[in-house]
């Protein structure tokens, strides 16, 4: 495929309180929801670009742990307006909440959700991919 870029590093935090729940993020309460990270560049680590999307999409502060999955392929694989293609490569490292960061205000709202409601929850692409992958997502509730 001419129009193919090659691969984008992105690093996601996945962040589970005790009870199993995982924070997702989005820039409005009726969704689309997306996991917290995004898309690394430059000499940037993928354990300090996670920290630092939760930081500024998100106004939080975590701290990272284990990398628990390196997601790619085609569910993975965007298409741009421009017409080029690209696939992510995707760090998922497991994230603590610490609490809020002292930065300006997030563009992004933050909330908590249970395994079972994300099956029928607005996600994004990569989110439904991702939280698939991980075993997050429930295909079949009930």
């Amino acid at each position: 495929n001419p129009d193919f870029v090659g691969n984008i590093s992105a690093v996601v935090a996945l962040v589970r309180d005790m009870d199993g729940q995982v924070l997702l993020a989005s820039l409005s309460e009726s969704g689309p929801w997306s996991c917290l990270g995004g898309g690394v560049s430059g000499d940037e680590s993928l354990a300090t670009a996670a920290v630092r999307f939760a930081r500024e999409d998100c106004g939080l502060s975590v701290e990272i742990d284990d990398v628990v999955a390196e997601l790619s392929g085609d569910k993975y694989r965007v298409l741009y307006e421009c017409g080029a293609e690209t696939t992510y490569l995707a760090t998922v490292y497991a994230a603590k909440l610490i609490g809020e960061s002292d930065t300006n205000p997030a563009p992004m709202l933050v909330r908590w959700f249970d395994p079972t409601e994300l099956a029928v929850l607005d996600l994004d692409e990569f989110a439904t991919a991702a939280l698939a992958d991980l075993g997050l997502l429930q295909a079949d509730i009930g």
